[in-house]
């Protein structure tokens, strides 16, 4: 899990400067930056939503889905296509829309509390986690 240690250090940041204690509960969607398919999971354990190896049950559940508990990516992530450079601040951008009402059919109603959050460098070693509301 070494490639996420310093995911699970950027998260504690600012889920304390945000007050946040309980990131399924209390995160009403969350942007973040998959390039690869595996990083899904691995950041989403990371971010604290899930224990280590449950990400994929997660997805399964169905928690992440747009009318799920916690919506991931409703923009439809990176996978796509991997903006070098502004990867993580179009996840910003994202959380600003829902945040505001504006993200048309990819809405999650009532958002309050947006996850945003960036990668760079070989085996993720840079993570960037931003906490955004209307509170």
């Amino acid at each position: 899990m070494a490639d996420c240690d310093a995911l699970v250090k950027a998260a504690k940041k600012a889920y304390s400067m945000a007050g946040i204690n309980n990131p399924l509960k209390e995160i009403d969607v969350a942007e973040i930056s998959e390039e690869y398919t595996y990083q899904e999971l691995l950041w989403m354990e990371g971010l604290g939503f899930c224990e280590r190896g449950e990400g994929g049950r997660l997805i399964d559940r169905g928690v992440t889905k747009i009318k799920g508990k916690l919506p991931v990516n409703p923009s439809g992530g990176v996978l796509s296509g991997n903006p070098v450079g502004v990867a993580g601040m179009i996840r910003v951008a994202e959380a600003v829309l829902q945040l505001r009402g504006e993200a048309a059919d990819r809405q999650v109603k009532g958002t309050q509390v947006a996850l945003a959050h960036g990668v760079t460098g070989i085996c993720g070693q840079h993570q960037c986690v931003m906490i955004l509301g209307n509170r």
